[in-house]
């Protein structure tokens, strides 16, 4: 790749023009001073499945390089690929892969609790044409992620880390699922699929420096899902943070996740919740009007997807009748029922 500059009515435009790769040389005892014979285009000879070889010359071209690439990795004999996929989506549903090191499959890497299970799941990946929707699908409709969150005793004594799944293991929203979410009881959410994305930092220059600065949400234009979230480096969205949002700049296998004080303190006192929460407020009474046992059962049903029972219900009523319906929305934001998914 080149890196072009150019002035266009006083503005600086910059490109990036491919163009081949110049060839590649071992170089004896790894000094680079001291190149030796051109070594040709070609995969890993760990992987000895598959050829090594591309079949490409030294001075082959960047695409044909990029296109042999892919064909190598997903290749049908490749024993990697598939499986390191389907263990990435097993991550996703279960907080923790069928290997707990997504991106170690190596010697020091983890081992996998159920190799049969991974063994199936990549041959079905493969069968259904590389279809994440399919693996997906085959996932979400098992009986083991649709099982119960409860514990039992049995088996805490024989597996309290639940590796193997008695049970389905219980796990807080994402930074940007919470903040869908919020959106999505608010019917604040835009459900648009593509386009332009959104930001909620604004930029500026100091010294040759760029800086951003948060935005509040009253001053971002509509609430796109967070995946659209323009996401720069250094560009910092602080409620987002607080609940373990990956930073940009870095990159990690698995996603940290923290309890802290702040965490509740932010669905009580950031400005998004508060915002949502009167959407939310106002939503529930043109709905259900100004009836406060509707309005209750209402916030329920759309929360947690049930009834509350008669003290819920009482408790409710007269927290509502004090403190206002908003101030309720902002209490159910916090609770463990809403972050949880059971």
């Amino acid at each position: 790749m080149r890196h072009g500059e150019k002035e266009i009515g006083g503005a600086k435009v910059y490109t990036v023009k491919p163009v081949d790769p110049e060839p590649t040389h071992l170089l004896l005892r790894g000094n680079a001073s001291s190149p030796g014979p051109v070594v040709p285009p070609g995969g890993w000879q760990v992987i000895q499945a598959i050829p090594v070889s591309f079949g490409l010359k030294a001075d082959a071209s960047d695409a044909d390089r990029r296109r042999r690439l892919s064909d190598w990795i997903t290749n049908r004999s490749n024993p990697l690929f598939a499986r390191v996929m389907v263990n990435r989506l097993w991550h996703y549903h279960f907080g923790t892969g069928i290997v707990d090191t997504p991106n170690d499959f190596g010697f020091s890497g983890g081992r996998p609790t159920h190799p049969e299970l991974l063994d199936w799941l990549a041959s079905e990946f493969i069968r259904h044409q590389w279809s994440l929707k399919a693996v997906h699908r085959l996932i979400v409709t098992s009986s083991t992620y649709r099982q119960s969150s409860i514990r039992n005793k049995t088996g805490m004594q024989k597996d309290g880390d639940n590796r193997y799944l008695w049970r389905f293991p219980l796990r807080r929203l994402d930074a940007e699922t919470l903040r869908d979410t919020l959106l999505t009881v608010a019917g604040q959410l835009d459900r648009e699929v593509g386009g332009e994305g959104y930001r909620d930092v604004r930029s500026y220059f100091f010294k040759g420096t760029q800086f951003y600065d948060p935005l509040t949400p009253s001053d971002q234009p509509g609430h796109r899902r967070t995946l659209y979230r323009f996401s720069p480096r250094g560009g910092r969205n602080p409620f987002l943070d607080t609940f373990d949002c990956p930073d940009p700049s870095t990159m990690s296998p698995v996603r940290g996740e923290t309890t802290t004080p702040l965490q509740a303190l932010a669905l009580m006192n950031n400005e998004l919740v508060f915002l949502m929460a009167d959407h939310w407020a106002s939503l529930i009474k043109v709905n259900v009007g100004s009836d406060i046992r509707l309005q209750v059962e209402q916030a329920f049903k759309t929360a947690y997807g049930r009834d509350p029972d008669a003290e819920e219900s009482s408790d409710a009523m007269g927290f509502v009748e004090s403190l206002e319906l908003a101030a309720f929305c902002r209490v159910i934001f916090n609770s463990n029922e809403f972050l949880m998914i059971p």
